[in-house]
């Protein structure tokens, strides 16, 4: 077995932990995944810290509620010690929110295409003018998904 297919079964691990401790909740994992879509692209911008120029997407109050950071940081913490430079923040969230739906709802993985670049630009701005507000009646949430190529269905599946 290669390194990184065993870095990758330590990442499940990891998933299926926080989803045992968390347990009840609305897969964060998921929140952020969603969230990165809604702002530009699910490339891991929403995983960058603030700097002393910029407020980075993760300030944002839209994504105040957000958890979970840690354990991405502990993945990647995990796969770089091993596999450096192999894995993207971005695959890993997006692998992540896969496998957490999978334990969270029992039900079997679906195959996540890899190779996503990391975002390197992360801005407050973004996800203030791009995440729906909680406040959005029902058709303006659904031109909002709509707006960023994903159906009613998707509306109701991540919601």
């Amino acid at each position: 077995m290669s390194r990184l297919n065993q870095e990758l079964i330590f990442f499940r691990r990891i998933i299926s932990l926080f989803h045992m401790v968390a347990q009840g909740k609305k897969s964060m994992l998921t929140c952020i995944i969603v969230e990165g879509e809604f702002c530009v692209g699910c490339d891991g911008s929403v995983l960058l810290d603030s700097t002393a120029n910029n407020k980075a997407e993760k300030v944002a109050v839209p994504n105040q509620s957000l958890t979970g950071f840690d354990v991405i940081d502990e993945i990647k913490e995990k796969l770089e010690e091993t596999c450096p430079g192999v894995v993207s923040c971005a695959d890993i969230l997006a692998l992540a929110a896969r496998d957490s739906v999978s334990f969270q709802f029992k039900k079997s993985m679906w195959e996540v295409l890899t190779g996503r670049r990391d975002g390197r630009i992360s801005r407050e701005s973004e996800a203030l003018s791009n995440i729906p507000s909680p406040f959005f009646n029902f058709t303006t949430l659904k031109q909002s998904f709509a707006n960023k190529s994903l159906t009613l269905h998707d509306l109701v599946v991540l919601s």
